[in-house]
């Protein structure tokens, strides 16, 4: 069983497509991880799965659309999204994100936040070292 930690998030499609898009949150879970140690968003498996279903098919114009919408909505948070095949044959996007060594990372808006275990916790720039 894939579980979520301190590295490794899941998220449904939900959160990039649609009407229920909410990317402020995955832009939050993104600076969360640069904050802490880098890590890994899986976009399109559920939380209690370890993979996507197996007819799932990923626009890759989510692609870019992930790469535009986080770095507009973030500061100092590098990223690399890519389509992944799982076993089944289902697709996923992985999105890697860089832990930002140099400078303090956070949302356009001014909020910053830190991973601990599996979940993202609202920080002050002072708390992150």
């Amino acid at each position: 069983m894939m579980k979520e930690n301190s590295i490794l998030d899941k998220k449904s499609l939900s959160i990039i497509e649609g009407k229920t898009a909410n990317w402020k949150e995955l832009a939050k879970d993104c600076v969360c991880f640069a904050n802490s140690f880098g890590g890994r968003i899986n976009i399109g498996i559920e939380d209690e799965e370890d993979l996507p279903k197996p007819e799932q098919k990923i626009n890759p114009k989510l692609i870019e659309d992930i790469t535009k919408k986080i770095s507009s909505l973030t500061i100092n948070v590098g990223i690399a999204p890519k389509i992944i095949e799982a076993s089944n044959g289902g697709k996923y996007i992985e999105l890697s994100v860089f832990r930002s060594s140099t400078s303090i990372a956070s949302t356009t808006d001014g909020k910053y936040y830190m991973r601990v275990s599996d979940d993202c916790k609202p920080v002050l720039p002072d708390d992150i070292e």
